[in-house]
């Protein structure tokens, strides 16, 4: 049997897009929080900056928000209503440069900070500088959206660096012109190409030295010692937090305690406890996280007595679990399952 792919279940993805998402479908008057359920996060938990989502866990709240926007340019009307600083502290990096061709390569080196799910890549031709887009993993499913999310708030980056008469020279998409093309022509205001090899941003070598107005030095380099910090920390804290929570899944049971996790991890107590103290996050809280996400993941299943899934999760007392339940969502697993059901179906009447 083919083992899945660890990469596309790890949660190492920072929110970005999908708050971005969100917001796009708040605009258009529609129930984002709905889209989250039975994935093992919350809608609350994107608030968090340093959230981080799956692949797995992305591309299913994408598909669902394709599929309450149907006849929509989704992936365009999210991409061009993001901010540079959308993507937090990279994007003001980004705009404390010295130049457009600074900020740039600034944001090819920060592209997993910035939340995306693909994979840029950047030359200079005699056409001009190329970023190219490429897929992290096989999801045709979202795979324009994605796409069209990515090319569209380049615009929103590049006229936030150099100004509002930023055009790129040619857009190029490797998929057949979709029904709303009439939107592509009013995005990009350039020459757009279909059933191209890639998916290329092309822009004006020109543009890369234009200095920006927003350029400082000192706070430049402040903020990417900060960012070089930050990854060095979270590297580290992943490290420890992905360690505890595996052994956490291991085995639901009540006896999961932060000794027990110590040993198995080969520290001590002590000395678990303060690495996630330095981290910002107690056992109590991956203990709690990894219940509650399991617990998320069992209550899609309609068929899964409430009973079985508070075992599941380590409870033997399924009054300690509805309990424990409704502090960490602020609902009772049987109203948080009917709605689930209710906007599932919703979603997918099929």
């Amino acid at each position: 049997m083919r083992r899945p792919d660890n990469r596309y279940v790890a949660a190492n993805i920072p929110a970005v897009l999908i708050r971005c998402l969100f917001a796009t479908l708040s605009e258009f008057g529609l129930d984002s929080a709905r889209l989250t359920y039975g994935l093992g996060i919350t809608a609350e938990d994107l608030n968090d900056p340093d959230c981080r989502v799956s692949f797995r866990q992305g591309r299913e709240i994408i598909l669902r928000a394709m599929k309450m926007t149907k006849g929509r340019a989704l992936g365009l009307e999210t991409g061009i209503r993001e901010k540079i600083t959308s993507v937090g502290l990279p994007g003001y990096a980004m705009l404390t440069a010295n130049t457009v061709g600074d900020a740039v390569k600034l944001g090819l080196e920060l592209q997993k900070d910035t939340g995306s799910m693909l994979e840029f890549s950047t030359r200079l031709t005699k056409e001009g500088v190329v970023v190219a887009a490429t897929s992290r993993f096989h999801a045709p499913e979202i795979y324009v959206f994605l796409v069209e999310e990515a090319f569209a708030s380049f615009i929103g980056i590049a006229r936030a660096l150099s100004g509002e008469k930023f055009r790129p020279a040619r857009v190029d998409f490797a998929y057949p012109a979709p029904a709303h093309v009439e939107i592509y022509n009013r995005v990009f205001g350039c020459e757009i190409r279909f059933d191209q090899l890639e998916n290329a941003f092309v822009y004006d070598s020109a543009w890369s030295s234009v200095p920006l107005t927003t350029a400082d030095p000192p706070s430049h380099r402040q903020l990417l010692e900060f960012l070089a910090y930050k990854r060095a920390r979270a590297r580290e804290v992943t490290e420890i937090v992905e360690s505890v929570e595996r052994v956490l899944r291991q085995t639901h049971q009540p006896t999961n305690s932060i000794s027990r996790v110590a040993h198995e991890l080969g520290v001590s107590e002590r000395t678990l406890r303060r690495r996630l103290s330095d981290g910002g996050v107690s056992f109590q809280e991956l203990l709690d996280r990894v219940r509650k996400n399991r617990a998320l993941e069992l209550l899609a299943n309609p068929k899964m007595p409430v009973e079985r899934i508070a075992v599941a999760v380590g409870f033997t007392d399924p009054h300690n679990f509805r309990r424990a339940f409704r502090r960490w969502t602020g609902s009772t697993p049987g109203k948080l399952r009917s709605g689930l059901s209710e906007r599932l179906a919703e979603i997918d009447p099929n």
